[in-house]
Protein backbone atom coordinates (compact mmCIF):
# COMPACT_ATOMS: atom_id res chain seq x y z
CA UNK A 1 0.00 0.00 0.00
CA UNK A 2 3.17 2.42 0.69
CA UNK A 3 4.50 1.82 -2.49
CA UNK A 4 1.13 2.07 -4.37
CA UNK A 5 0.50 5.56 -2.65
CA UNK A 6 3.64 6.96 -3.64
CA UNK A 7 2.82 6.09 -6.56
CA UNK A 8 -0.41 7.89 -6.98
CA UNK A 9 -1.56 9.47 -3.26
CA UNK A 10 -5.06 7.70 -2.75
CA UNK A 11 -5.96 11.11 -0.77
CA UNK A 12 -5.66 12.57 -3.99
CA UNK A 13 -8.75 10.80 -6.01
CA UNK A 14 -11.82 13.27 -6.29
CA UNK A 15 -14.03 13.14 -3.47
CA UNK A 16 -16.99 10.99 -4.88
CA UNK A 17 -14.51 7.73 -5.90
CA UNK A 18 -13.34 4.95 -3.80
CA UNK A 19 -10.05 4.23 -4.57
CA UNK A 20 -7.22 2.46 -2.84
CA UNK A 21 -8.62 -0.79 -0.54
CA UNK A 22 -11.60 -2.63 -1.29
CA UNK A 23 -11.78 -6.30 -0.30
CA UNK A 24 -8.48 -7.90 2.21
CA UNK A 25 -6.29 -7.48 5.09
CA UNK A 26 -4.00 -4.79 4.95
CA UNK A 27 -1.30 -7.27 7.50
CA UNK A 28 -1.42 -10.22 4.76
CA UNK A 29 1.52 -10.77 2.94
CA UNK A 30 1.91 -9.68 -0.55
CA UNK A 31 4.32 -12.91 -3.41
CA UNK A 32 2.04 -12.11 -6.27
CA UNK A 33 0.35 -8.94 -8.08
CA UNK A 34 -2.09 -9.21 -10.81
CA UNK A 35 -2.50 -5.50 -12.56
CA UNK A 36 -5.93 -4.93 -14.70
CA UNK A 37 -8.32 -2.31 -15.19
CA UNK A 38 -11.58 -4.10 -14.22
CA UNK A 39 -12.09 -6.05 -11.25
CA UNK A 40 -14.04 -8.91 -13.32
CA UNK A 41 -14.98 -11.85 -13.14
CA UNK A 42 -12.14 -13.06 -15.69
CA UNK A 43 -9.54 -11.37 -13.53
CA UNK A 44 -10.84 -12.78 -10.67
CA UNK A 45 -10.53 -16.03 -11.97
CA UNK A 46 -7.35 -15.86 -13.22
CA UNK A 47 -6.14 -14.22 -10.05
CA UNK A 48 -7.60 -17.51 -8.58
CA UNK A 49 -5.43 -19.49 -11.20
CA UNK A 50 -2.15 -18.38 -10.08
CA UNK A 51 -2.72 -18.47 -6.67
CA UNK A 52 -2.72 -14.44 -6.86
CA UNK A 53 -2.95 -12.37 -3.42
CA UNK A 54 -3.47 -9.21 -4.36
CA UNK A 55 -4.88 -8.05 -7.78
CA UNK A 56 -4.84 -4.12 -8.54
CA UNK A 57 -7.36 -2.10 -10.77
CA UNK A 58 -7.61 0.88 -11.86
CA UNK A 59 -11.87 0.96 -11.75
CA UNK A 60 -13.05 0.05 -8.27
CA UNK A 61 -15.52 -2.66 -7.22
CA UNK A 62 -17.56 -0.52 -4.87
CA UNK A 63 -18.16 2.71 -4.83
CA UNK A 64 -22.01 3.63 -3.81
CA UNK A 65 -22.91 1.75 -0.86
CA UNK A 66 -24.28 -1.73 -1.18
CA UNK A 67 -26.73 -2.50 1.18
CA UNK A 68 -26.87 -6.37 1.00
CA UNK A 69 -24.35 -8.98 0.62
CA UNK A 70 -26.01 -11.40 -2.04
CA UNK A 71 -23.08 -13.25 -3.55
CA UNK A 72 -25.15 -14.43 -6.48
CA UNK A 73 -24.92 -12.33 -8.20
CA UNK A 74 -23.00 -8.61 -9.59
CA UNK A 75 -20.77 -6.92 -7.18
CA UNK A 76 -21.59 -9.01 -4.23
CA UNK A 77 -20.40 -12.36 -6.02
CA UNK A 78 -17.13 -10.91 -6.85
CA UNK A 79 -16.74 -9.54 -3.30
CA UNK A 80 -17.27 -13.54 -2.34
CA UNK A 81 -15.10 -14.60 -4.92
CA UNK A 82 -12.24 -12.57 -3.46
CA UNK A 83 -12.61 -13.44 0.13
CA UNK A 84 -13.20 -16.99 -0.91
CA UNK A 85 -9.91 -17.39 -2.65
CA UNK A 86 -7.88 -15.17 -0.49
CA UNK A 87 -7.33 -12.74 -2.77
CA UNK A 88 -7.31 -8.94 -1.82
CA UNK A 89 -8.04 -5.97 -4.13
CA UNK A 90 -6.83 -2.31 -4.29
CA UNK A 91 -8.05 0.28 -7.09
CA UNK A 92 -5.86 3.09 -8.07
CA UNK A 93 -8.60 4.89 -10.00
CA UNK A 94 -8.87 9.08 -10.45
CA UNK A 95 -5.33 9.27 -8.31
CA UNK A 96 -4.14 7.45 -10.73
CA UNK A 97 -5.79 9.48 -13.63
CA UNK A 98 -4.18 12.38 -12.33
CA UNK A 99 -0.72 11.20 -10.93
CA UNK A 100 2.68 12.17 -13.45
CA UNK A 101 3.11 9.08 -15.48
CA UNK A 102 -0.33 7.74 -14.87
CA UNK A 103 -3.50 7.47 -17.01
CA UNK A 104 -3.83 11.11 -18.38
CA UNK A 105 0.03 11.25 -19.11
CA UNK A 106 0.26 8.02 -20.84
CA UNK A 107 -2.95 8.89 -22.92
CA UNK A 108 -1.29 12.11 -24.19
CA UNK A 109 2.02 10.37 -24.75
CA UNK A 110 0.20 7.72 -26.71
CA UNK A 111 -1.24 10.86 -28.88
CA UNK A 112 2.14 12.08 -29.66
CA UNK A 113 1.45 15.65 -28.01
CA UNK A 114 4.39 18.03 -27.07
CA UNK A 115 5.03 20.61 -24.63
CA UNK A 116 2.19 19.00 -22.42
CA UNK A 117 0.23 20.48 -19.55
CA UNK A 118 -1.78 19.14 -16.78
CA UNK A 119 -4.90 20.33 -15.51
CA UNK A 120 -6.06 17.48 -13.29
CA UNK A 121 -7.33 14.18 -14.79
CA UNK A 122 -6.68 17.07 -18.38
CA UNK A 123 -3.68 17.25 -20.26
CA UNK A 124 -2.95 19.51 -23.16
CA UNK A 125 -0.53 19.48 -25.68
CA UNK A 126 -0.06 20.37 -29.44
CA UNK A 127 1.24 18.67 -32.43
CA UNK A 128 3.98 19.38 -34.78
CA UNK A 129 1.83 21.03 -37.33
CA UNK A 130 -1.55 21.37 -38.20
CA UNK A 131 -3.37 18.17 -38.96
CA UNK A 132 -6.59 17.25 -41.08
CA UNK A 133 -8.77 15.58 -38.17
CA UNK A 134 -9.70 12.87 -40.10
CA UNK A 135 -5.68 11.86 -41.43
CA UNK A 136 -4.34 12.24 -37.75
CA UNK A 137 -7.10 9.85 -36.33
CA UNK A 138 -5.98 7.16 -39.01
CA UNK A 139 -2.40 7.24 -37.45
CA UNK A 140 -3.52 7.10 -34.34
CA UNK A 141 -2.23 4.08 -32.64
CA UNK A 142 -5.96 2.87 -31.32
CA UNK A 143 -8.82 1.26 -33.42
CA UNK A 144 -12.06 1.90 -33.62
CA UNK A 145 -12.22 6.15 -33.13
CA UNK A 146 -15.04 7.70 -33.41
CA UNK A 147 -15.12 11.46 -34.49
CA UNK A 148 -17.21 14.25 -34.60
CA UNK A 149 -16.09 17.19 -36.83
CA UNK A 150 -16.36 21.01 -36.32
CA UNK A 151 -13.91 21.28 -39.30
CA UNK A 152 -11.04 22.37 -37.80
CA UNK A 153 -7.13 20.94 -38.29
CA UNK A 154 -6.19 19.50 -35.07
CA UNK A 155 -2.92 21.23 -33.69
CA UNK A 156 -4.05 22.03 -30.21
CA UNK A 157 -4.90 18.95 -28.01
CA UNK A 158 -6.81 18.23 -24.88
CA UNK A 159 -6.66 14.74 -23.85
CA UNK A 160 -9.01 13.01 -20.86
CA UNK A 161 -8.89 9.20 -20.21
CA UNK A 162 -12.27 7.63 -19.58
CA UNK A 163 -15.32 9.98 -19.93
CA UNK A 164 -13.77 12.73 -20.16
CA UNK A 165 -16.68 14.52 -22.55
CA UNK A 166 -17.27 16.92 -19.51
CA UNK A 167 -14.05 18.83 -20.12
CA UNK A 168 -14.57 19.83 -23.25
CA UNK A 169 -15.64 23.82 -22.59
CA UNK A 170 -12.86 24.09 -20.20
CA UNK A 171 -10.51 22.72 -23.05
CA UNK A 172 -11.94 25.17 -25.44
CA UNK A 173 -11.14 28.02 -22.95
CA UNK A 174 -7.10 26.92 -22.81
CA UNK A 175 -7.18 27.25 -26.45
CA UNK A 176 -7.72 23.29 -27.92
CA UNK A 177 -9.22 22.87 -31.38
CA UNK A 178 -9.65 18.80 -30.18
CA UNK A 179 -10.55 16.64 -27.25
CA UNK A 180 -9.61 13.17 -27.14
CA UNK A 181 -11.80 11.07 -24.45
CA UNK A 182 -14.51 8.03 -24.39
CA UNK A 183 -18.04 7.69 -23.89
CA UNK A 184 -19.27 10.43 -25.11
CA UNK A 185 -22.30 11.20 -25.87
CA UNK A 186 -24.31 12.56 -28.87
CA UNK A 187 -25.98 15.96 -27.27
CA UNK A 188 -22.86 16.50 -25.64
CA UNK A 189 -20.81 16.04 -29.04
CA UNK A 190 -23.58 17.89 -30.82
CA UNK A 191 -22.45 20.80 -28.38
CA UNK A 192 -19.22 21.01 -28.86
CA UNK A 193 -19.02 20.67 -32.50
CA UNK A 194 -21.27 23.58 -32.93
CA UNK A 195 -18.83 25.67 -30.12
CA UNK A 196 -16.01 24.43 -32.66
CA UNK A 197 -14.39 21.63 -31.02
CA UNK A 198 -13.74 18.62 -32.69
CA UNK A 199 -13.98 15.13 -30.43
CA UNK A 200 -12.19 12.37 -30.47
CA UNK A 201 -13.95 9.45 -29.05
CA UNK A 202 -11.32 6.28 -28.41
CA UNK A 203 -13.86 4.54 -25.62
CA UNK A 204 -13.43 4.01 -22.82
CA UNK A 205 -11.53 1.12 -22.20
CA UNK A 206 -9.17 2.37 -25.32
CA UNK A 207 -7.87 5.28 -23.26
CA UNK A 208 -7.24 3.70 -19.80
CA UNK A 209 -6.43 -0.11 -20.88
CA UNK A 210 -3.09 1.62 -21.70
CA UNK A 211 -1.92 2.26 -18.16
CA UNK A 212 -2.28 -1.41 -16.97
CA UNK A 213 1.35 -3.02 -18.86
CA UNK A 214 3.13 0.67 -17.73
CA UNK A 215 1.83 0.53 -14.17
CA UNK A 216 3.25 -3.45 -14.09
CA UNK A 217 6.54 -2.30 -15.13
CA UNK A 218 6.83 0.08 -12.47
CA UNK A 219 5.29 -2.02 -9.44
CA UNK A 220 8.16 -4.37 -11.18
CA UNK A 221 11.15 -2.22 -10.36
CA UNK A 222 9.51 -1.10 -6.81
CA UNK A 223 8.53 -4.92 -5.58
CA UNK A 224 11.75 -6.67 -6.19
CA UNK A 225 10.51 -10.14 -4.82
CA UNK A 226 6.93 -10.00 -5.67
CA UNK A 227 5.63 -11.54 -8.82
CA UNK A 228 3.32 -8.98 -11.02
CA UNK A 229 1.83 -9.95 -13.99
CA UNK A 230 -0.41 -7.80 -15.94
CA UNK A 231 -3.84 -9.20 -17.55
CA UNK A 232 -4.48 -8.05 -21.24
CA UNK A 233 -8.47 -7.44 -21.20
CA UNK A 234 -10.66 -6.89 -23.82
CA UNK A 235 -12.76 -4.01 -24.33
CA UNK A 236 -17.26 -4.81 -23.49
CA UNK A 237 -17.77 -3.26 -26.95
CA UNK A 238 -16.95 -4.89 -30.46
CA UNK A 239 -17.92 -3.66 -33.90
CA UNK A 240 -20.05 -6.03 -36.38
Amino acid sequence: MTVLDAIAPFDTAEEWDNAGLQVGDPSVEVTSVLVALDPSIEVISRAGRLKTDLIVTHHPLMIKPIPRLDLSSGTTRKIGMLIRGGISLVSMHTNLDKTPGGVADELASRLDLHGITPYGALRVGTLGRPTPLDHWCRELPFSGARICNAGRDVYRVAACPGSGMDYWRQASALGCDTLVTGDVRYHAGLDAVEAGMNVVDLGHFGTEEIIVKPLAARLRRELKRVVVRAHRGRDVFSSL
